[in-house]
């Protein structure tokens, strides 16, 4: 009551022409002020969207080389194993042959004199030294091969010992390399907030500016078109946004599709059933580069599997299976920490085992753009479940195989 009190009995003075002009210029001092604040802003959302799309860049990057490693490490198992058989088999044979060892010796040495001293008729004795000696050529050539498989056993444990530790290497860069990312793109987001906390401010003061330039009702008029500007400029630049997340998000499936494919741990998805809907298109990002440990309605104590584990190695990172917007990140009862992206389209993920959280509810994420970490001690597993209306459906359809 108050303020429309004031208001009248401004009206009901005549301002100077000069008031009214000067009144003009700090209106339209102040509307550019809040232009050049919504300018930054934007500036500020495409610096965060930049950022952001070269987080997806750097976590599949990161998924290669702990897909790379695991590859190593297996190849080192496997000549350490080969290694350890050739050696067994070795010692195994030459422990069967060992009671021969001493007779064919002393044939070897002095054929003449241990073919005299043999009992029986010399026949049987020449078809037993000639069948010694076979044995011992046979055995030589046996002892020969197993030595060779073992020394080129050892040679691939070698090669990937070195190959396992530069890996490691790379690897440790890469996470280092990742988490100057994201100290970049929170600085990035403070920037954001602080642009449109400024935008804001500048807007209210274009608001006041404008309600002292004239009348009450010309300032209404003027309030309105402002907002309505404002508005037209926020639809334009949330238009500008979503384009740029499609953009994106079409940019990651294409560089996927142009990948060469490789074999996978997870088998190609059976097609989907007739009752269940599946996802349109394809080649989404899996969460964690890993091994399937249990797959969708896999049977257990508590009855079939409502979602799928996966198993990687320990500090892996987790990247969002879709670009949607984050609507729980927690610790949730026995889960861990859980996070719930909305995919669109009545599609929900959730991700349940994390260690760390780099994302929070109500954040916008692209697909593969990383939202956390595994458990960094022993081997860490990922528990991942797509749920379509509530429903949980099996999260293979959401997947393309790759090859």
């Amino acid at each position: 009551m108050l303020a429309a009190l004031l208001a009248f009995s401004a009206l009901a003075q005549s301002p100077t022409p000069q008031a009214v002009q000067d009144a003009q210029r700090a209106a339209a001092a102040q509307r550019e002020a809040a232009e050049a604040a919504a300018q930054a802003a934007q500036a500020a959302a495409a610096e965060e969207r930049i950022l952001a799309e070269r987080r997806v860049e750097s976590a599949r990057r990161a998924q290669a080389a702990e897909r790379r490693l695991t590859e190593a490490e297996e190849r080192l198992r496997a000549a350490e194993t080969a290694t350890a058989t050739a050696e067994a088999q070795l010692q195994e044979r030459a422990a069967a042959l060992s009671h021969a060892l001493p007779v064919m010796l002393r044939l070897a040495l002095w054929p003449a004199e241990s073919l005299l001293a043999t009992p029986g008729p010399p026949e049987d004795a020449l078809r037993g030294l000639l069948v010694l000696q076979g044995l011992s050529r046979e055995m030589a050539a046996e002892a020969a091969t197993l030595r060779a498989t073992g020394a080129e056993a050892a040679r691939r444990a070698v090669a990937a010992e070195a190959e396992a530790a530069e890996l490691r290497t790379a690897q440790a860069q890469s996470r280092a390399a990742a988490e100057a990312l994201e100290e970049d793109l929170a600085e990035a987001r403070r920037r954001r907030a602080g642009a449109r906390d400024a935008e804001a401010e500048a807007a209210r003061r274009a608001e006041e500016a404008a309600a002292r330039a004239s009348s009450l009702e010309g300032a209404l008029a003027r309030l309105r078109r402002e907002e309505a500007r404002r508005e037209a400029e926020r639809q334009r630049r949330e238009a500008a946004e979503a384009r740029a997340a499609e953009a994106a998000e079409a940019a990651a499936r294409a560089r996927e599709a142009a990948r060469p494919r490789r074999q996978e741990a997870v088998a190609r998805p059976p097609a989907a059933e007739p009752d269940e809907p599946s996802p349109r298109g394809g080649g989404r990002p899996m969460p964690v580069a890993g091994q399937v440990t249990r797959e969708f309605g896999a049977s257990g104590e508590g009855g079939p599997a409502r979602g799928m584990t996966l198993s990687a190695l320990p500090g892996a990172r987790v990247v969002s299976p879709c670009a949607g917007r984050v609507v729980f990140g927690s610790p949730f009862r026995s889960y861990g920490l859980l996070l719930i992206v909305d995919c669109g389209g009545g599609y929900h993920f959730v991700l349940a085992g994390l260690d760390r959280l780099d994302t929070a509810p109500g954040q916008r994420v692209l697909a593969g753009e990383p939202v956390g970490t595994l458990a960094a001690g022993g081997r860490a597993s990922l528990y991942l479940e797509l749920r379509h209306r509530g429903r949980p459906v099996d999260p293979r359809n959401w997947f393309a195989a790759r090859g």
